[in-house]
């Protein structure tokens, strides 16, 4: 599988200066969900569960009783790409389709795919592109784009992978034209 992110750079830059990584613990990812981000929070029980974890993640107030976290998502997911061999495409079709709520999925297929691997990947929404990377069918949009701690591991995961990666893999592409300001760092 190959997943195409976009990094922020802000929060990368962040947990650098921190010395912190990706953060790959489930349970603390959807209890980080629960606080507002960079907004002080009086919450004495979240206070308490939160007393090992790292400042860069969430900060706690000498009070005993206030939190703010600090930790967001370190990228964003914008597509992932399976590919398998010749006569596994049914099998690539059904392993995308496992990212339905969290992004564009996507199978590398040669042309000429049986139709009912075609009806699979329509039904799924799993789009299809040939080895050059030609879209031959369109992929979906993710059914359910919200963030909960499944995607926001899934952004973790990717981020510690794209840490682990030479960096003669990615491209930096700049937004500027789009946002005026942004750029973004995308893997491929």
């Amino acid at each position: 599988m190959t997943a195409l992110v976009t990094l922020d750079p802000a929060e990368h830059e962040r947990r650098a200066a921190v010395g912190i990584g990706a953060v790959t613990d489930p349970a603390l990812l959807d209890r980080l969900l629960d606080l507002p981000s960079g907004v002080p929070v009086t919450d004495p029980w979240i206070w308490a569960e939160t007393a090992e974890q790292h400042p860069g993640i969430i900060d706690r107030d000498s009070d005993g009783r206030t939190v703010t976290r600090r930790l967001v998502p370190p990228l964003t997911v914008d597509d992932v790409i399976v590919a398998r061999a010749a006569g596994q495409e049914l099998r690539a079709v059904q392993d995308a389709s496992l990212f339905a709520a969290f992004t564009r999925r996507w199978i590398a297929a040669a042309r000429g795919l049986p139709d009912a691997i075609v009806f699979e990947a329509k039904l799924t929404g799993v789009g299809v592109k040939d080895p050059q990377g030609k879209v031959l069918l369109d992929a979906e949009a993710p059914r359910l784009p919200v963030i909960d701690g499944w995607s926001w591991l899934l952004q973790e995961k990717s981020y510690q992978q794209w840490l682990s990666q030479p960096r003669q893999d990615y491209v930096t592409a700049s937004q500027a034209p789009a946002t005026g300001e942004a750029t973004a760092t995308r893997a491929t």
